[in-house]
């Protein structure tokens, strides 16, 4: 009997901590400091804390009650993890825009597929948005896109051969390379003269995390390497993103954001360039949401962002394995 209530406690003192964690991941705890590690577990952290809350349900016991406080002090936080969707039909009519890391069109030979870039430009054609913004595109594999008139390329590096690329049906005006000093990523900018109107688009490839089989926590010989990579390369973030938004208050139009942020909705990075903009995901998207093929649970690093003039009608991620990204759209109006 006397193990029984141990274990029970136990039990209960190590949900307590979990729900502790997630809250301070969440930012819902007033302690105005960076925990880079929680905040990349947050997703993680989330789904022990169902697990523990159906573990008391199938019980019935009352720390199930633990989780109903926390998840009601973390609603909207929760809403960056997961979206519920109506069943209601799209009718009304915008400009479709996609966002893609092609991650080179397989140069490597990552996947087995052989015909990548035109598997990737028969997804396109047969989903035909109207914009698409590339990153992590080669430009010595890339097809043609012949149906996209405007094509802009801009290299992350100098005469590189890797970079943001922004394909449409629409014009594309005034281009301009966004680079980050001391990183391998960067983006571009332009004008996108839409109808009567005209957008200005971004597509941004932030700083890279790279994480590789060697990185864990497990592991003495690691894991102090994988929390300092972590902290450098959100420093490094949190950099670019400064830089970014300065640029973008520049902007005489209205703005839509295509990026891969390569961090999570709970991060420091996505509050900074996400402030004052719709995440398209949060207004129109459904279910998890996750764009990056990690194993085990969903990681949604890629987004498309939106002035607060414009609407999103529409937003989808793409079930499609021809990257270690998922393409994401959305359907945006003025």
């Amino acid at each position: 009997m006397k193990r029984k209530h141990f274990y029970f406690r136990l039990a209960v003192l190590i949900n307590l901590l979990v729900l502790l964690l997630l809250l301070v991941a969440m930012n819902q705890l007033p302690l105005k400091l960076e925990f880079p590690l929680l905040t990349l577990g947050t997703p993680v952290l989330c789904f022990i804390s169902l697990f523990f809350f159906f573990f008391w349900l199938v019980r019935f016991q009352w720390p199930l009650f633990l989780f109903l406080i926390a998840f009601a002090l973390s609603f909207e936080s929760w809403q960056l993890l997961y979206q519920f969707k109506s069943n209601a039909i799209t009718t009304s009519q915008g400009l479709k825009i996609m966002s893609f890391n092609v991650r080179s069109f397989n140069r490597f030979d990552w996947l087995k597929e052989k015909e990548v870039p035109q598997s990737i430009a028969d997804f396109i054609e047969k989903n035909a948005p109207d914009v698409i913004c590339f990153q992590e595109y080669a430009v010595k594999l890339a097809p043609k896109f012949n149906k996209y008139p405007y094509q802009i390329f801009m290299p992350y590096k100098e005469k590189g051969q890797i970079g943001s690329c922004i394909v449409s049906k629409f014009p594309l005006l005034q281009p301009e390379s966004i680079p980050f000093e001391g990183s391998s990523n960067g983006g571009m900018q332009s004008d996108l003269l839409w109808k009567k109107d005209t957008l200005r688009l971004y597509n941004i490839h932030f700083e890279s995390l790279r994480i590789n089989s060697k990185d864990t926590l497990f592991s003495t010989q690691y894991s102090k390497k994988f929390a300092s990579k972590v902290a450098t390369v959100f420093k490094q973030q949190k950099k670019q993103i400064k830089q970014f938004n300065t640029l973008a208050t520049e902007s005489p139009h209205p703005e839509i954001i295509c990026t891969d942020l390569n961090n999570n909705a709970f991060s420091e990075s996505y509050q900074s360039v996400a402030k004052g903009r719709f995440d398209a995901f949060m207004e129109q998207g459904k279910g998890f949401g996750g764009t990056y093929r990690f194993p085990y649970f969903p990681l949604r690093i890629d987004y498309i962002l939106t002035d607060s003039k414009l609407k999103v009608i529409d937003f989808e991620t793409h079930e499609l394995q021809l990257s270690d990204h998922k393409p994401i759209s959305a359907i945006i109006s003025l």
